[in-house]
């Protein structure tokens, strides 16, 4: 599953391994966005809190807000191309990573569940796709000693100018067979046609479309 030669620390790929990922949970109740207060205020009662903006990429309306994090494994899901220098500079602003999740007790607990899940399987298959929002992986001693599952859905993005900060983060690569198998469930989880769309005859929607005048 994962790559036994060592890896390649100059660079990121699909599939790899990050330490200590700050993890934000944006949840709205438990979210502050900071202020400041007029510099006239004379401090007799509540003052009036305006939020404090500041400028990122030309735009004025940036705030900072206060939201609780935890540093914890992800695996990079950005594709490798996005990720390398193309005349010294990178085609992606953000590099996306998904959180890595323990087996959860319901599924460990049953015994054919757990080997669905253990078995990574093609979400292609009609009869038996396994779980497609989840990749398994195996325990290892850089990932404490025990298994977990990548969930897909579960995401953050960090900028790519903090790409030599996570290059130090990188813990273990998959290897090819397992990146490409990685690679395949997280498209099928993110980009699969549903079934009203499937029904509606738009499954290739390039196919039969109206020409426009």
């Amino acid at each position: 599953m994962y790559a036994t030669d060592g890896f390649d620390t100059t660079s990121l790929r699909q599939g790899d391994i990050l330490a200590g990922v700050p993890f934000p949970l944006l949840e709205h109740s438990k979210t502050q966005v900071l202020g400041a207060v007029d510099g006239e205020y004379d401090f007799t009662g509540l003052p009036a809190i305006q939020p404090r903006t500041h400028e990122h990429r030309q735009d004025l309306e940036w705030v900072t807000i206060q939201v609780p994090a935890r540093f914890c494994f992800c695996a990079v899901i950005s594709h490798c191309c996005d990720l390398e220098l193309r005349e010294g500079r990178r085609p992606a602003h953000v590099v996306a990573l998904a959180r890595l999740r323990p087996v959860s007790p319901d599924i460990r607990g049953d015994p054919a569940r757990f080997a669905s899940l253990r078995a990574n399987r093609d979400p292609r298959d009609a009869e038996t796709p396994g779980y497609i929002d989840l990749f398994y992986l195996e325990p290892h001693e850089r990932l404490q000693n025990q298994d977990w599952v990548v969930r897909y859905g579960d995401i953050v993005t960090l900028p790519t100018v903090d790409l030599p900060l996570l290059l130090r983060k990188k813990v273990l690569q998959l290897d090819d067979r397992t990146r490409v198998k990685f690679k395949l469930k997280l498209s099928f989880a993110l980009g699969r046609v549903s079934e009203d769309e499937i029904n509606a005859g738009l499954e290739n929607p390039w196919q039969g479309e109206p020409q426009q005048a």
